[in-house]
């Protein structure tokens, strides 16, 4: 496994001139973004040939996937794994049973808050925790890519391996994670509406 410079030198990171790790710095990235933005928006194309102007739209759309994949953390740690050719699938059996247990007991408990004698502090606690547990995972991945980033000795090909195995499996912890949490927003909506 190569330098992913090497393998992927028009990724969405330099494109959008940010060092390619999962922590970045989202104040550069969106001066960056909106810099490259001024540089390519079609309407300084108004009067060019019809291919430039689509050319020019299209880059402007690029730039847009670019910027929205690398400020989403979740988004951004997928398009990480991508770049070593690794793509998610929902029935990855790389999830820790414990942790799908535990999403199981907490959307039981989020089925059952309308019934509760509090049901806003009862979903209030199960959100908590569920922001409590992507902080974790987001350490996680991370401390993860710090490692598989700087892994870059050809004998560590095994260690990478492993790591990246590892940030596969946190990433699919991140995602149920997220539509855990958004399920909780929209348990509060509907309750706040039956109000």
């Amino acid at each position: 496994m190569n330098n992913i410079k090497e393998r992927h030198p028009d990724n969405y990171f330099s494109l959008l001139g940010v060092d390619i790790r999962f922590n970045i710095n989202t104040q550069k990235l969106t001066e960056n973004y909106h810099a490259l933005q001024r540089s390519v928006h079609p309407d300084k194309f108004a009067n060019a040939s019809d291919r430039e102007r689509r050319l020019s739209v299209q880059q402007a759309a690029h730039i847009n996937d670019a910027l929205h994949t690398l400020k989403n953390p979740t988004q951004r740690a997928i398009y990480l794994l991508s770049l070593y050719d690794i793509e998610l699938s929902e029935h990855n059996k790389s999830i820790d049973p414990a942790f799908l247990m535990d999403q199981m007991v907490l959307r039981e408990s989020l089925s059952q808050v309308a019934d509760k004698s509090d049901p806003f502090a009862e979903l209030e606690t199960i959100l908590v925790d569920v922001n409590a547990k992507i902080k974790d995972t987001l350490a996680e991945l991370e401390s993860l890519f710090q490692d598989i980033l700087s892994n870059t000795e050809s004998s560590d090909v095994n260690n990478k391996e492993l790591l990246l195995k590892q940030a596969t499996a946190s990433v699919l912890k991140m995602q149920f994670l997220n539509r855990l949490q958004e399920e909780c927003l929209n348990k509060e909506e509907d309750l706040a509406d039956q109000l």
